[in-house]
């Protein structure tokens, strides 16, 4: 499946045109966020963010995916275009305002940490499987438009 692209499996309300929340462990992850009422959201974005660049094995697609969408969701407040044909996207958008999705020091530095190992492509199954669909050239597309928001956003 590449971003944006509907099939069976996928349900009615997933975003068509987004690429950082169309997939199931997007999905699921901003549905947690969405449920979670302790106040550590930023908590949350920053683990699944973190699970990448402190991985000693390969990169799983699920985990791959959950990594982008937050990384996603820190920079929307610089971005809010990102959110745009998000499955829940006014949802979203209304949340976004009350919770931590504030783009720290650290949370920048582990975002493009994140962003450089999916790019590398080694023990990467996210990487293999856009390859093997033919989707890597608009995921990597994808990929270099956050990295592009992260590093429009430390020049500010």
């Amino acid at each position: 499946m590449t971003a944006g692209e509907i099939t069976a499996k996928q349900p009615s309300d997933v975003g068509r045109l987004n690429p950082y929340f169309d997939t199931p462990a997007a999905r699921a992850l901003v549905e947690d966020l969405l449920k979670a009422n302790d106040g550590r959201t930023g908590d949350h974005l920053s683990s699944a963010i973190r699970a990448l660049t402190s991985s000693a094995s390969s990169l799983e697609v699920d985990q791959v995916d959950a990594a982008i969408a937050a990384i996603a969701l820190l920079l929307v407040e610089r971005a809010p275009e990102l959110l745009d044909g998000a499955a829940n996207e006014l949802r979203l958008r209304a949340w976004i305002d009350h919770v931590d999705t504030e783009l720290t020091p650290g949370r920048r530095l582990a975002a493009a940490g994140a962003l450089a190992r999916i790019e590398l492509g080694l023990d990467n199954e996210w990487f293999e499987a856009h390859r093997r669909n033919g989707s890597l050239t608009t995921a990597l597309r994808s990929l270099h438009t956050l990295r592009d928001e992260l590093a429009d956003a430390e020049a500010h």
